[in-house]
């Protein structure tokens, strides 16, 4: 089928409740269930991911305060929080404006969240502040880059997918 095609076999589909097969047996509701579906699991697997580095830095930062040096126990007090930019809560927003990522809220709201998902994995890949916790000499497993670097590329891949790209 055609753009234009699509967008009638959609119209026919919400206003009169019949689907149109597409070409090749997939039909329209068929593709966005799996686009939904895979949405779904890369919002999961992000909220296991970022989960899992809260409680990577909290470690890190109990670490620093055990330390008994002034300028470290400032450090976990203050500045591993913000080790991942000002990233997070700009993803939050869109990610709560994408919802499920039904396919109206997809092409609302799914280009601005692509964006800001490319710029905080573009952020972790150069940060120094991640590596620098990544690598830490404390003997606390931290994992910021392949962690939340993983997670934020599966929902890049489902959202380039919902959206044709």
């Amino acid at each position: 089928m055609s753009g234009g095609d699509d967008a009638r076999a959609a119209w026919v589909q919400q206003v009169l409740g019949v689907t149109v097969p597409r070409a090749g047996g997939r039909n329209p509701v068929s593709v966005t269930g799996e686009v939904t579906a895979r949405w779904r699991s890369a919002r999961d697997a992000w909220d296991a991911a970022s989960d899992t580095v809260d409680d990577q830095i909290a470690a890190l930062q109990a670490a620093l305060r055990k330390s008994g040096d002034d300028t470290l126990e400032e450090i976990a007090e203050f500045g591993l929080n913000a080790v991942t930019g000002n990233h997070r809560v700009p993803l939050k927003a869109a990610l709560f404006e994408l919802g499920a990522a039904e396919p109206a809220a997809m092409r609302k709201f799914g280009p601005k969240a692509l964006g800001i998902i490319d710029d905080f994995r573009s952020y972790l890949e150069s940060s120094e502040a991640v590596e620098v916790c990544d690598a830490n000499p404390f003997g606390t497993p931290v994992s910021i880059r392949a962690t939340l670097g993983s997670a934020l590329a599966q929902m890049a891949d489902a959202l380039r997918d919902g959206l044709g790209k």
